[in-house]
């Protein structure tokens, strides 16, 4: 019988005998796939999606890092990513962090084709360098904040590999037969039950559960999120991951993540609409102005802050001729632009608006 302050060196490897093809996994999956597929098409109507790949992540970042209680906002973190590193405060370095983690990994992954146990291993140590590989010390415990243990996960350094290997397996095995979006809550919950890590194990996995949906070629970019809809819905969340280790009923956790789906899909595909309207917008009105206006959209709209030496250095002209251009540009009200420090940061505000 499953005791949450005894460490779970039961948990049953993958796949349990369950019956993934149930109606309504089904029906909630098909439309999942239909609003993620909507959100990929979507996606190559900005013209490069590239650069708006990392802008995107950053509010994941941040989402992600405020579930471990590593503070501060989007706007914050786009303002650092502007700055030199010896600039940046410590929350905002973190969350930069993470994102730099999910781009490197993200590149990774489209060469590598697969998402192997030393993939999890070195990934988890870029996010935290301090602490690599996998648990060694027993008696980690998960606890809520009045020090009440929630869960116990298994310990012994072979165990969890034993574990992990299996997941492994799971995750890169194609010919299982189970739709890879009912198939994304389980990984997420069997990763979450190892916990193989010291630390963050949080963000590592749902940094792994972006970059699944990319393995499965439900998107061709990283740009579904689940961060900001757990935050929302933290006690309903915890509360899904007790019951499953409780009654070994993966249910209520693959109806809640295909919720999440169906609902981040939409958020996320309205946002690129917006943001290929603004973009649009930005560029008819710089075409009037002697600039090169294609040039200067994409650099503005993949650098949501940018300082003048970085818009010279991209726009590749003399720094009296990008002071020229922005000065155009501030007349024009195309641009905003703000002091931190001693950086003056140039940005289109309803683009950023539209980030945070």
């Amino acid at each position: 019988m499953f005791d949450k302050t005894i460490p779970y060196n039961d948990l049953p490897l993958l796949p349990w005998d369950f019956d993934f093809d149930k109606k309504e996994f089904l029906k909630l999956a098909i439309k999942a796939s239909e609003e993620i597929s909507k959100l990929n098409w979507l996606s190559y109507l900005i013209p490069n999606i590239e650069i708006l790949v990392s802008p995107l992540l950053i509010k994941e970042s941040v989402e992600s890092s405020a579930i471990e209680n590593i503070n501060t906002t989007t706007l914050k973190v786009l303002q650092s990513n502007a700055l030199s590193l010896d600039s940046i405060k410590w929350p905002e370095k973190e969350v930069l962090h993470y994102h730099n983690a999910i781009l490197k990994w993200f590149e990774r992954l489209k060469k590598e084709g697969g998402i192997w146990f030393n993939f999890l291993v070195e990934l988890q140590g870029l996010i935290e360098p301090q602490k690599t590989w996998i648990r060694k010390i027993p008696w980690t415990v998960i606890a809520n904040n009045m020090w009440e243990i929630l869960y116990t996960p298994p310990v012994w350094e072979d165990n969890i590999i034993r574990l992990l290997t299996n997941l492994e397996k799971f995750i890169n095995n194609s010919s299982d037969d189970i739709d890879a979006l009912i198939k994304m809550p389980v990984i997420h919950y069997q990763f979450e039950s190892i916990h193989p890590f010291f630390d963050w194990n949080g963000r590592t996995w749902r940094i792994l559960n972006i970059l699944y949906l990319v393995l499965t070629k439900k998107l061709d970019y990283p740009i579904l999120f689940l961060s900001e809809y757990i935050n929302k819905t933290r006690q309903q969340y915890y509360q899904l991951l007790s019951y499953t280790t409780s009654s070994w009923d993966y249910s209520k956790i693959i109806v809640y993540l295909l919720e999440w789906m169906i609902f981040q899909a939409k958020s996320t595909s309205d946002k690129i609409i917006k943001i290929r309207n603004l973009m649009d917008k930005i560029e008819q009105r710089l075409s009037i102005l002697k600039v090169d206006y294609h040039k200067i959209t994409n650099i503005l709209f993949s650098n949501p802050f940018l300082t003048i030496k970085e818009f010279e250095k991209l726009l590749w002209v003399a720094r009296i001729t990008a002071t020229r251009q922005i000065k155009k540009l501030e007349e024009q009200k195309i641009i905003s632009s703000m002091k931190i420090w001693k950086n003056k940061l140039i940005f289109i505000q309803d683009f950023i608006n539209l980030l945070i």
